[in-house]
């Protein structure tokens, strides 16, 4: 991700010389800072979508494995950050509202059977957590797996190494989703304990982290209710259920 910060502030650079001059924006122009994006894009970056926004002269654009950006409609400038709405009430953050949205079509659309799940005898409510082995603070979380599953909540873990792919924390996290018994082994990882290195062929590490990536996790535990908010961080049982029910 951070890799790819420079190409896009280079790009926001160049495309000052390029103009669609539209008033108001239609499908033409929607084309036509898409294709300029295209052309200007480092190769490795592919445009998911470009749709319009709630606001006048402004374009959401989103991107495989990275997390939206705006673009202005006349193809001027990429703008990284939130977007909020000024009512009566306050402060509404839109952004924030259409990530939500993003995350629970993501998750929705997870393959279940590549997630590592501790499963509740009472379910009432599913949370998709990104942890690594390696972090502290997902330790702490998965000491207290009991207690959560005795609230009625199924954790569904992903795999997101904080070091990268191709790290140890990569191969340790990789080799428990490839045992034969992947809940026994994560356990046992979490616990500061070694596993045989399995490295399968088929495994969905890469594709979890980059899914992490994509919904904007930053730190590890990132949990994700299954209405697609973001709860960063580790929270004790009781304090996460008074979330839930919120």
């Amino acid at each position: 991700m951070k890799k790819l910060l420079k190409p896009f502030l280079l790009l926001s650079f160049l495309l000052l010389s390029y103009g669609c001059g539209a008033n108001q924006p239609g499908e033409e122009e929607i084309d036509a800072v898409k294709n300029k994006l295209i052309d200007m894009l480092p190769e490795e970056v592919e445009i998911i979508s470009l749709r319009e926004t709630d606001i006048q002269g402004f374009f959401e654009v989103n991107f495989k494995d990275v997390e939206p950006l705006y673009v202005t409609s006349d193809g001027n400038y990429l703008i990284s950050g939130d977007i909020y709405s000024i009512t009566k009430d306050g402060l509404v953050n839109k952004s924030e509202a259409r990530r939500d949205f993003q995350r629970k079509t993501i998750v929705n659309q997870l393959n279940l059977d590549e997630l590592i799940t501790f499963e509740p005898t009472d379910l009432i409510y599913n949370i998709f957590v990104f942890t690594d082995v390696d972090c502290g603070y997902c330790r702490q979380f998965h000491d207290q797996i009991d207690a959560y599953l005795d609230l009625g909540i199924r954790v569904n873990y992903l795999a997101y190494p904080r070091a990268g792919i191709g790290s140890e924390s990569y191969k340790k996290i990789t080799s428990a989703w490839c045992d034969t018994d992947p809940n026994n082994a994560l356990t046992i990882l979490k616990q500061g304990q070694a596993i045989e290195t399995k490295l399968c062929l088929e495994n969905p590490v890469e594709k979890h982290f980059k899914i992490g990536n994509a919904m904007g996790v930053q730190g590890t535990p990132s949990i994700i209710t299954s209405e697609g908010k973001m709860i960063p961080g580790y929270l004790p049982p009781q304090d996460l259920l008074n979330i839930l029910e919120g």
